[in-house]
C-alpha cells in the first residue's frame, strides 16, 4: 500500500467515524425528545417538549428545570454584581483616558 492510498483510507474512515457519531446523537437526542413528548402527553394536557426552560417566576426570580427539575435563580444579585463591574471599569477607562 502507498502513502496515497493510505492517507485516503485514513480520511475515509474518519468521516465514517464523524457520520457514525454524528446518527448516534441524533438518534439519542430524538430517542430523549420522544419519551419526554409522551411523558408530558400522559402526566399533564400539554403535548409538547419540556426538556429544558427558563421562564421568569415572580419579580427577581427565574426557574430553569431541566428534566422536571427545578431550580430558582436570584437575578437581583446578579443585576447589582453588574452594575459594580461597569462603574468599577468606568472608573479604570477614566483613570487611563486622563
Amino acid at each position: 500500500m502507498n502513502r496515497v492510498q493510505k492517507f485516503r483510507e485514513i480520511r475515509r474512515f474518519k468521516i465514517k467515524l464523524i457520520l457514525v457519531f454524528s446518527v448516534f446523537f441524533l438518534i439519542l437526542f430524538t430517542g430523549i425528545a420522544a419519551a419526554d413528548y409522551s411523558m408530558s402527553s400522559l402526566l399533564s394536557d400539554e403535548q409538547r417538549i419540556h426538556i429544558f426552560s427558563i421562564h421568569p417566576y415572580g419579580e427577581e426570580y427565574y426557574r430553569i428545570s431541566l428534566f422536571d427539575k427545578k431550580m430558582y435563580i436570584n437575578t437581583k444579585y446578579i443585576s447589582q454584581d453588574y452594575k459594580k463591574m461597569v462603574d468599577w471599569i468606568d472608573t479604570k477607562r477614566r483613570l487611563l483616558i486622563k
